[in-house]
């Protein structure tokens, strides 16, 4: 009986306007972001930009030894900084954009489990998208792969992306629970974005986001170290969320308060599932 009212409840969710358009805007966003940002790395080559002049370097780095980097890493994080900024004032200032903004609002309880499953996989459709459409352009999308550089040991990377996805959802929760103009929340998240880069650029290429990492994987079928770009920002959202919603602006004073929570979102009767379907609409 429990189990059949869960699943009334998520199956009348997903079928309705609201949740179907959010997907699309989800996968929309998350390809127009991709594309404008990693249409701007695959031009760096073709500008001369870190080019290694060196046969036995250039056999390396094709051969996957040594990621090419960029002579001028800022032109990349101005790229996705305004690219982020740029796709969420054009789709909406709620969308999520990265697997890891929807797990630390579905473990806030700010998004129903089912809706973050969707969003999720929405976001990785985009992100595979937007790298098949550079695929078509630009014959080669292995220079936007993500890949840890040589010399930066597994949980180095790891702990990098962790750090820069930590930073990254303490910003999108920041201007989600603190009323701002409207223009303001996709320009806070694109410097924290440009912030990320600047520091993990030159270690891991900097994932902070596992549908970009996930689509040039999938293109290519280079799934090296591909793990680290979801573990580093999978914990990073996990440790932003507790920060968040326990020290910096608590809702909850005990572990009970959210389970509670929990079961009045997900575990309803039918009286409380029409209410719920109500708000989420």
């Amino acid at each position: 009986m429990l189990i059949s009212r869960c699943l009334r409840l998520i199956l009348s969710d997903i079928i309705t306007p609201s949740c179907l358009h959010h997907l699309l805007l989800e996968f929309l966003g998350t390809t127009l972001f991709l594309s404008a940002s990693l249409s701007g790395v695959l031009m760096l080559p073709a500008a001369g930009l870190g080019q290694p002049t060196n046969q036995s370097v250039l056999s390396a780095v094709q051969s996957g030894l040594v990621p090419v980097s960029p002579a001028n890493p800022l032109q990349v994080v101005l790229i996705f900084g305004l690219s982020v900024a740029m796709a969420a004032v054009c789709v909406g200032g709620d969308v999520h954009l990265n697997p890891a903004v929807t797990i630390a609002m579905a473990l806030t309880l700010r998004v129903p489990l089912w809706r973050a499953a969707l969003y999720v996989i929405g976001q990785l459709l985009g992100g595979v998208a937007s790298a098949a459409l550079l695929l078509a352009l630009t014959g080669d999308v292995t220079p936007a792969l993500n890949q840890v550089s040589a010399g930066v040991w597994l949980y180095q990377a790891v702990a990098v992306e962790t750090l820069v996805t930590l930073q990254l959802i303490l910003v999108v929760m920041a201007t989600t629970d603190v009323p701002l103009p409207t223009v303001a929340p996709p320009l806070l998240v694109g410097l924290a974005v440009s912030l990320g880069h600047l520091v993990a650029l030159s270690s891991t290429g900097c994932g902070m986001n596992p549908a970009r990492s996930f689509g040039p994987a999938v293109i290519t079928l280079d799934f090296t170290d591909h793990w680290v770009f979801w573990a580093g920002p999978g914990l990073g959202a996990c440790l932003a969320a507790l920060l968040n919603d326990l020290l910096l602006r608590p809702r909850w004073r005990r572990p009970g308060d959210w389970w509670a929570e929990l079961k009045r979102l997900h575990v309803l009767t039918e009286k409380q599932q029409q209410v719920a379907l109500s708000h989420l609409q």
